[in-house]
C-alpha cells in the first residue's frame, strides 16, 4: 500500500512557487512565534507577567535581563516574583510548559509566608535564534522549485528554506531539554502529605536544597525516608532540634519531566504554617503530689495511676482514658503534678486532687474543674440527643463551639468579639449539650435565647452580636501518638482499671498520649504494660522504660 501511495503522490504536479512561498512564510511564522529570530525582551517579560496572572498568583512582577549569545543560541533571562498559594504557582508552571512561546525554567526557589501565600521566585529562559548564526545548506532538491523565478528570489527562498530546517532543529532540541519543576512541586505535597511536617523554603536549579520543620524525630525519620525512597536522588539530609520541633535541611537532585507528564496536582500547601510553630506547651510551676486520701483501703477500688511531673489538665486527661468520666478543665487550671493512686475509687482518686487547691463539681455525665472554689454541676440542657467526643488540652473556645454547631446546628449562637479563652475537655460519647454548657461556664460565659437566637455574654456584660465560627487556624506541627520516636519517648505515667493497663508519655510539642499494648511508634511498639514499666520492642531486641520513683 505504501509504494503506490508513494508514486501517486510523486506524480502529482509540483506546487507552483508562489504556494510554495507562502507556505515557506507561514511555517516561518509559527516556528518564529516559538523561537524568534532576535531578542524580545519586553515582550517575554510581558508573556511572562501574563502567564502568573492568569495562574492566580499576586503582585507578579518581571524583569527582562540583557541578552546572551553564545554560538547558534541566544536567551533572555526573565527573573519573576509573585505570592501565591501552592496550587496557583504549580498551575503557573503547566502554563509555561504549554506556552506556545518556548520557556525553559532555570531556577525556583518557594519561601513560607506568614499568610497562606508563598513568595515565589523563578528565573525563566526565552531562546532565540541570533541573526548572525550560521545556517545549514539547504536541500538539493529544493533548486528544482525555483525554475524560472529570478536568481535573488530563489537565493532568498533558499536561505529561508535552510534557516527553517536550522530554527525546527533548534526548537525540537530545546523542547526536549527543558525542566518542568512541576514533578519537583508534586512530590514536596507528596512528602508532607498526612505528615506533621511544614516547608519554609525550597530551591531547584540543577540541584535542590529543601528546609522546614517537623514535629519531632519520628516524623523527621519518616521523612527522610521518604525523601530517599521518592524521585528524589539525595546527597544529604541534616536536622536539629528547635524547641519542640526538628529543623532539617535535605540536599539532591531532583529528575527532569516532560511537558506531557501526568502529574498529580498537589493535594495540599506543603509550605502553609502554623501560627506558633514548635512552642512546647507545658505547665511551669509546680502543685505537688497527690496520693490517697487516709483512710482509703488499697485493694478496695478498680483505680490504679500513677503519673509524674504532668500538668494538671493532663492528669485528668488520664482519668479520662481510664475511667471514661468526662472533664471539663478551666484555663485557670495551671501547674505540674504527680500522682500515687493505688486501688482506690474515682471519688478517692479526685479527693486527693482537690488538696492541691483544685474544685471539682459533684458527679455528673460531664464534670468541672477549676481553682481554689467550689463548682457547681454544668447545668442541665435539653438537647437533640447528638453526642460529641474530644480530647483537647487548652483548645480555643470558639473552635469547640463552632464544632458543636456543625453537629448540631440549633447550638448556633452570637457571642463578643474577640477570642473567648480556652478550656481542656476529655469527653467520650458525651450529650452534646451538657457538655456544651460545661464548655460556656468554664469559659465564663451565660447565654440567653432571644427569638431563637442563642446569645453570650461575659458575667457583667451586655450580650455579643458576633457569629461564633471557628478561627480557622490547624495545627499542622502536631504529631500523632505513633509518630513518636524511641530516642524521644520517657514514660510519663502508668494506669489500669477493670484489667486495661495505660501507658502514658509526652510529645515534643507537650501533648500526653495514651498508649496501650500493640500500639505503635516510630521505630518501636508497645509489648506490654506493667505496674513499674513499659515494655518496647525495637530493632535491638526489647527494652524496658521505667516510670520514675517520686521525688
Amino acid at each position: 500500500m505504501i509504494l503506490p501511495l508513494l508514486l501517486l503522490l510523486s506524480a502529482l504536479p509540483p506546487r507552483p512557487f508562489g504556494e510554495e512561498r507562502q507556505l515557506l512564510d507561514r511555517r516561518l511564522a509559527a516556528l518564529s512565534r516559538a523561537l524568534p529570530d532576535a531578542p524580545t525582551g519586553q515582550a517575554d517579560a510581558a508573556h511572562a507577567r501574563d502567564l502568573g496572572l492568569a495562574a492566580g498568583l499576586t503582585a507578579v512582577d518581571a524583569l527582562a535581563r540583557p541578552p546572551r549569545e553564545a554560538g547558534a543560541t541566544g536567551e533572555v533571562l526573565v527573573d519573576v516574583t509573585a505570592l501565591g498559594l501552592y496550587v496557583e504557582i504549580d498551575r503557573f508552571f503547566r502554563q509555561v510548559q504549554l506556552s506556545p512561546r518556548l520557556v525553559d525554567v532555570v531556577s525556583v526557589t518557594l519561601q513560607a509566608t506568614p499568610d497562606e501565600r508563598v513568595k515565589l521566585d523563578a528565573v525563566l529562559s526565552f531562546p532565540y535564534r541570533p541573526a548572525r548564526a550560521p545556517l545549514p545548506p539547504p536541500p538539493e532538491d529544493l533548486r528544482a522549485r525555483t525554475a524560472g523565478v529570478p536568481r535573488a528570489t530563489a537565493d532568498q527562498f533558499l536561505r529561508d528554506h535552510a534557516l527553517l530546517l536550522a530554527k525546527a532543529e533548534q526548537a525540537a532540541t530545546l523542547r526536549r531539554a527543558r525542566r518542568n519543576p512541576r514533578l519537583f512541586l508534586a512530590e514536596l505535597a507528596a512528602i508532607v502529605r498526612e505528615r506533621p511536617v511544614t516547608l519554609s523554603y525550597a530551591k531547584l536549579e540543577d540541584d535542590f536544597v529543601v528546609r522546614g520543620l517537623a514535629a519531632g524525630l519520628g516524623p523527621v525519620l519518616g521523612l527522610e525516608r521518604r525523601f530517599e525512597r521518592g524521585f528524589f536522588r539525595m546527597s544529604q539530609f541534616m536536622a536539629v532540634r528547635e524547641g519542640a520541633c526538628q529543623r532539617f535541611e535535605a540536599r539532591g537532585r531532583a529528575p527532569i519531566a516532560g511537558p506531557d507528564a501526568d502529574l498529580p496536582l498537589p493535594a495540599e500547601d506543603a509550605f502553609r504554617q502554623d501560627e506558633a510553630p514548635c512552642r512546647l506547651d507545658r505547665d511551669g510551676t509546680t502543685l505537688g503530689t497527690a496520693r490517697a486520701p487516709a483512710g482509703s483501703k488499697p485493694g478496695a477500688g478498680p483505680l490504679t495511676l500513677r503519673l509524674r511531673d504532668v500538668d494538671a489538665a493532663d492528669a485528668f486527661g488520664a482519668l479520662h482514658a481510664i475511667t471514661g468520666q468526662a472533664f471539663v478543665v478551666d484555663e485557670a487550671v495551671a501547674g505540674r503534678l504527680s500522682v500515687e493512686f493505688n486501688r482506690v475509687t474515682l471519688d478517692e482518686a479526685l479527693a486527693a486532687l482537690a488538696k492541691l487547691g483544685l474544685a471539682i463539681s459533684p458527679p455528673a455525665a460531664v464534670r468541672r474543674v477549676a481553682v481554689g472554689r467550689s463548682v457547681a454541676a454544668p447545668a442541665p440542657f435539653a438537647g437533640n440527643g447528638a453526642t460529641g467526643s474530644f480530647a483537647l488540652k487548652r483548645a480555643s473556645v470558639s473552635d469547640l463551639l463552632a464544632v458543636m454547631t456543625d453537629a448540631d446546628a440549633s447550638l448556633a449562637s452570637l457571642g463578643p468579639e474577640g477570642a473567648l479563652g480556652r478550656v481542656s475537655v476529655f469527653a467520650r460519647d458525651v450529650p452534646l449539650g451538657e457538655l456544651r454548657q460545661a464548655v460556656l461556664e468554664s469559659a465564663g460565659l451565660h447565654e440567653t435565647l432571644e427569638d431563637d437566637r442563642r446569645l453570650l455574654a461575659r458575667e457583667g456584660e451586655a450580650p455579643g452580636s458576633t457569629p461564633v465560627a471557628a478561627s480557622g487556624a490547624v495545627a499542622r506541627l502536631q504529631p500523632a501518638p505513633q509518630d513518636l520516636a524511641l530516642g524521644e519517648i520517657a514514660i510519663a505515667g502508668l494506669g489500669n482499671a477493670g484489667g486495661a493497663s495505660l501507658a502514658f508519655a509526652y510529645s515534643p510539642a507537650g501533648t500526653l498520649f495514651v498508649y496501650r499494648t500493640g500500639d505503635a511508634l516510630a521505630d518501636a511498639t508497645i509489648r506490654g504494660v506493667e505496674a513499674t514499666d513499659a515494655l518496647i520492642d525495637t530493632e535491638d531486641g526489647p527494652l524496658r522504660l521505667r516510670l520514675a520513683p517520686l521525688r
